[in-house]
C-alpha cells in the first residue's frame, strides 16, 4: 500500500534562498534516483514565502526508508533543520481518491 505524506515547515527569512536550493537539489535527486518515490512536490507558500509544504507518495516502506536514508536527504536535513523556526511537521494520510492526470489533453 502506498505511503502518502506531507512535510510542513517554516524557515528563517535569511535562510530562504539556501533552503530553496536544498529543496531543488533534493527533488532533482528524487527524480533521478528514487523509482519508489511515486510523487514528490515541494511548494513555497505565496503569502508567506518562508513556509514550505512537501507532498509525497512512496510505493512502500522500502521506498520511504531508501528516501530517508539517502545522501540527498541527509544534505537536505543539514540545511533545512537548522534553518527551521519550529520542528518540521510530518503527517501520513490514507488515500480517498486522486486525479494525477497532469499530462492529459
Amino acid at each position: 500500500m502506498p505511503i502518502i505524506m506531507t512535510a510542513r515547515y517554516q524557515v528563517r527569512p535569511q535562510a530562504v534562498d539556501r533552503c530553496k536550493q536544498a529543496i531543488k537539489n533534493l527533488v532533482e535527486y528524487v527524480k533521478e534516483n528514487e523509482k519508489g518515490t511515486l510523487y514528490y512536490i515541494a511548494n513555497q507558500e505565496i503569502l508567506n514565502p518562508y513556509a514550505f509544504l512537501h507532498m509525497m507518495i512512496f510505493q512502500d516502506e522500502v521506498a520511504l526508508t531508501m528516501h530517508r536514508s539517502s545522501e540527498a536527504a541527509e544534505r537536505f536535513v543539514s540545511v533545512i533543520y537548522p534553518a527551521a523556526i519550529d520542528p518540521l511537521e510530518f503527517k501520513e494520510y490514507n488515500e480517498i481518491g486522486h486525479n494525477f492526470n497532469f499530462g492529459r489533453q
